[in-house]
């Protein structure tokens, strides 16, 4: 028997021509060639993301210890801050109280400044308005400069002699009832 000898045979089971021309045939050839390109960039995506994935963990990790890290000084801090607080508080209050005490000192000073010297405060009262006070004087000269020097100053508005009594020692007690002008601390004008 002889011999022979094949060649190369090749079978195309698809047509070349006509298969690209039906509505199959062009899927076939948009998925081969386009489709692929698609998966691969798709692919990159998800490899990007995954990859991205490892740097936005580590940030939100830093994060997260960043707001502790706070959270804790914040707490260490509180009781200061209360402290501080409460500090303010009473500033605020120290310095309310001492403007509402200048009427009444400007008023204490006033009383004192107009006392001759045979003439001593037994008591005290002084408010905003008014001041009410027990005097003991020893002549009846001292009662009359008092009521002189009261009534001069133009920080007292009316000035009101209560109960009269005589001291056994000598001298003469007797209440003081004085109204307290609108303004202590400022003087007034003189027409």
């Amino acid at each position: 028997m002889p011999a022979t000898t094949f060649s190369h045979i090749d079978i195309n089971l698809i047509g070349a021509d006509d298969f690209s021309h039906t509505p199959i045939g062009r899927v076939v050839t948009w998925a081969t060639t386009y489709g692929r390109y698609i998966m691969i960039l798709t692919e990159i995506i998800v490899l990007l993301a995954f990859i991205s994935r490892f740097s936005l963990d580590r940030r939100l990790t830093d994060l997260n210890e960043e707001i502790s890290q706070k959270q804790a000084i914040i707490e260490a801090n509180s009781d200061l801050e209360q402290r501080i607080l409460t500090l303010q508080q009473k500033l605020t209050s120290l310095r309310t109280l001492v403007a509402s005490q200048k009427a009444p000192l400007d008023s204490f000073q006033s009383i004192r400044t107009a006392l001759p010297p045979d003439v001593y405060l037994d008591s005290l009262d002084v408010s905003d308005k008014s001041a009410k006070t027990a005097v003991i004087a020893g002549t009846t000269q001292g009662i009359s400069v008092l009521l002189t020097n009261l009534k001069a100053n133009p920080h007292f508005t009316d000035i009101q002699v209560g109960d009269i009594s005589s001291k056994q020692a000598g001298g003469t007690q007797f209440d003081l009832t004085i109204q307290i002008g609108p303004d202590s601390s400022a003087p007034k004008k003189k027409p």
